[in-house]
């Protein structure tokens, strides 16, 4: 099995740092899942997916790669638990008091 980095957006293959070839054969393979992992987070590399490539072609598999979170928020914000979300208001927040059914 050979393991591949593809960009999504032009098809070309991951060649080394800054290098990209539309011809397979000229790709880099990085022989196994965990090392184009860290090929992607050690290039920082946006928009590409893995591809295995086995002897028969039809068995290749392409393993899409989700992209990047978002930038935290640098004030570190969250929702408490206890208050309303969207589409909760009207809901009785005390417990044991029962709403009247309509």
């Amino acid at each position: 099995m050979k393991v591949f980095l593809r960009d999504t957006q032009t098809g070309w293959y991951y060649q080394g740092p800054s290098k990209w070839t539309p011809e397979q054969e000229a790709a880099e393979d990085l022989a196994q899942v965990a090392r184009a992992v860290e090929r992607i987070f050690e290039a920082h590399l946006e928009n590409v997916e893995i591809l295995l490539c086995y002897d028969d072609p039809r068995y290749d598999l392409v393993l899409p790669v989700p992209p990047s979170p978002s930038r935290p928020d640098p004030l570190g914000r969250r929702q408490p638990s206890g208050e309303s979300r969207p589409g909760e208001k009207g809901k009785s927040t005390s417990p044991g008091k029962k709403e009247p059914l309509l």
